[in-house]
């Protein structure tokens, strides 16, 4: 239950390089506002581990296995929105230089939830 009930939550930042988590039941129930959570290849969760998220029950479907298959690899179409979330290894210049090499870059700045890389 590490975050149950946390309404206002919107952000998890787990390190994409990190092993494979288990996300245990009820750790997100209730995280209502919840829509920014990148899971690192491997990780899985237990039936009730997303109950009341909406936002991400809306997108992906109710039940942990269906959020967990939505949000593990989520950013692999948004490369932008990737150097982001790995901002602490991340400079200024590789960040302009993907943004260049983006064909439709307003495309490529939003991404399923509406939310831009630099949220």
């Amino acid at each position: 239950f590490a975050f149950y009930q946390c309404s206002c939550l919107v952000t998890v930042i787990v390190p994409l390089d990190s092993l494979a988590i288990e996300i245990g039941t009820g750790s997100f129930g209730g995280c209502s506002a919840l829509a920014n959570l990148v899971l690192p290849l491997g990780s899985n969760g237990r039936g009730s581990s997303f109950d009341e998220c909406v936002l991400l029950e809306n997108h992906f479907g109710e039940g942990a296995g269906s959020i967990v298959a939505g949000l593990v690899g989520r950013f692999d179409s948004f490369p932008v929105h990737k150097l982001c979330y790995y901002h602490s290894s991340t400079t200024a210049q590789e960040l302009q230089r993907c943004i260049e090499d983006q064909e439709d870059v307003e495309e490529s700045l939003v991404d399923e939830f509406g939310m831009t890389p630099f949220h």
